[in-house]
């Protein structure tokens, strides 16, 4: 009978254990706000929230990339229309160059004009947000052009690095954000053969054109600088529509993060209310416990043997 005395006192002893071991637990996830701290504290969940947790984690660099090319879309989209600005100023210029009144003391002070805009336009292509070259391609650390006033196009190019990096949205879709300087101001047919819609060497041509006076040379340079205006109106379109493309990508991004951080709060975060009447239940366990234990340590050998 003593032996089943002793038995008693284990189980006792074992179940307030449990008891306080519950209350303690209970109290931190309220304290914490965190039901799931560790596997041991629901090891049937979390699978689920390491899953949930990762896809977190990647729409958080997601969200970050997005911003990042939507500050460069934003500067290159600003600059580009400073450079359409360029361009119609350099289309009234010929028009001037061939102009009745014209001759070569008037078009030589437009060359002046020209060259000056070309070192603008120079500028707009070498354009940076936090020390990059925003038109740099895959090398955003090496300026793309110089400019030097000099044959063929009064440039020099430094940068020839290709562009071929990709932003993700949420859901894995992927564009090219960016253009190069010279896809915008520079393009070719080929190496050193200059493409209609060739900025730098429309300007260079005009500007030469009117140094001599030339004046059916200013023409043709007139028509090519029409051509590079619309070369620089669709750059500058293109970055309108990687800015919305962004816009729409954060939106979704920010949606996406709200859903994953719901889930996951429901896996991993506590159920106050549920938490606290589960408290309340182990503390009256607890006090009904010690109270029967006080109640039964009161008598004595005797009172078990009658």
């Amino acid at each position: 009978m003593l032996s089943g005395i002793d038995g008693s006192n284990a189980s006792f002893l074992a179940d307030l254990n449990r008891i306080q071991n519950n209350i303690s637990q209970t109290t931190n996830q309220i304290s914490s706000g965190v039901r799931v701290s560790q596997a041991s504290d629901d090891p049937a969940a979390v699978g689920s929230i390491l899953e949930d947790q990762n896809q977190i984690d990647q729409i958080n660099q997601v969200q970050t990339n997005l911003a990042l090319a939507g500050t460069d879309a934003q500067t290159a989209d600003g600059a580009l229309e400073s450079a359409s600005s360029l361009m119609n100023q350099l289309i009234s210029i010929a028009g001037q160059g061939t102009s009745l009144t014209a001759n070569g003391t008037t078009n030589t002070s437009l060359a002046q004009e020209v060259q000056q805009i070309q070192q603008q336009l120079v500028s707009i292509a070498n354009t940076t947000v936090d020390g990059r070259y925003i038109f740099g391609g895959d090398d955003p650390t090496t300026q793309p052009y110089t400019y030097t006033g000099n044959a063929p196009e009064g440039v020099v190019q430094n940068n020839t690095a290709a562009n071929t990096n990709v932003i993700s949205d949420a859901s894995g879709n992927t564009i090219v954000p960016r253009m190069t300087a010279q896809q915008i101001f520079d393009a070719q047919t080929s190496p050193g053969v200059p493409a209609a819609g060739n900025v730098f060497n429309a300007v260079y041509s005009l500007s030469q054109a009117l140094l001599s006076n030339n004046q059916a040379g200013i023409q043709a340079a007139g028509a090519s600088i029409s051509a590079a205006a619309s070369q620089v109106s669709q750059a500058n379109a293109f970055y309108g529509s990687t800015e919305n493309w962004i816009q729409q990508a954060t939106s979704e991004a920010s949606s996406s993060l709200t859903n994953l951080q719901s889930a996951l709060g429901g896996l991993r975060d506590t159920d106050v209310a549920a938490a606290a009447t589960q408290l309340t239940s182990d503390q009256t366990s607890l006090e009904a416990a010690l109270s029967s234990h006080a109640d039964l340590s009161t008598k004595s050998l005797f009172s078990y043997l009658g």
